[in-house]
């Protein structure tokens, strides 16, 4: 597994920005990519720093892994709805870890359609900026209002954090929930791989770690799985593996 670390010496060496203080992760389908570079362009050269697949995810890196950390850092999401964005299930997952991971999400749309029920479930409380009527007025749209967003969510932030700092502050686990390597967090692993694939591995470890209790852990894990009823049976499964004899 390649580490934050050396991810940025080899970006460093690449000539790339660091991922450390990312504001912006783009997801798109990779028939969208042309787009997707020049909204980077746009975005960058107004001072807010992105990561973008195509372009940042380096030789000889893990792509999902690379996609598990970079949303991890980011501190939105521009999202590229498109015909073909609409219909992927890579995207479904990423929008879906986005929400796990707390970030906002900015759509986008490329052309005057609807998101299909999977992405309307992610995107429900998602404000729209549409390129297709004047692609350049979206742009300047776009990047004022992840500008204020995320200079009002930092604000928030800092008040919050300095509240709930020592509040927090005992509850922090010494273990994590289940161990790396551990016959019940490969079961999990399994279970949940049948929903998001290979991310699972990175998703539990984070949950293990953060939740503060069992029932906190599988709500963490369950978010990720998309359907209700699949949802429940998840939660059943998982239950039972996290049994003092599961």
């Amino acid at each position: 597994m390649i580490t934050v670390e050396r991810a940025d010496s080899q970006r460093h060496s690449a000539g790339l920005p660091s991922e450390r203080g990312l504001s912006v992760f783009v997801c798109f389908a990779s028939e969208d990519e042309s787009e997707a570079r020049r909204i980077v362009q746009f975005l960058e050269g107004d001072g807010l720093r992105c990561w973008i697949s195509a372009r940042d995810v380096l030789p000889g890196d893990n792509y999902q892994e690379a996609i598990v950390r970079a949303l991890e850092k980011a501190k939105a999401v521009v999202f590229l709805l498109s015909a073909s964005s609409n219909k992927s299930r890579e995207i479904q997952k990423e929008l879906a870890l986005a929400d796990s991971f707390d970030k906002r999400v900015f759509p986008v749309r490329l052309s005057a359609i609807d998101p299909a029920d999977a992405l309307r479930y992610e995107l429900a409380t998602s404000q729209w900026v549409d390129f297709f009527a004047n692609h350049d007025e979206g742009l300047r749209t776009l990047s004022i209002t992840i500008r204020k967003v995320l200079a009002d969510s930092e604000s928030d932030g800092n008040i919050a954090e300095s509240e709930s700092a020592a509040a927090h502050a005992p509850a922090a686990r010494l273990q994590p929930i289940v161990a790396q390597g551990s016959a019940q967090f490969e079961a999990i692993r399994v279970l949940l791989a049948r929903h998001i694939g290979p991310v699972a591995r990175i998703v539990i470890q984070k949950a293990a770690i953060e939740a503060g209790t069992r029932d906190c852990f599988c709500e963490k894990l369950a978010a990720h799985v998309h359907q209700p009823s699949d949802r429940e049976e998840f939660l059943l499964a998982i239950r039972t593996q996290l049994l003092p004899n599961g």
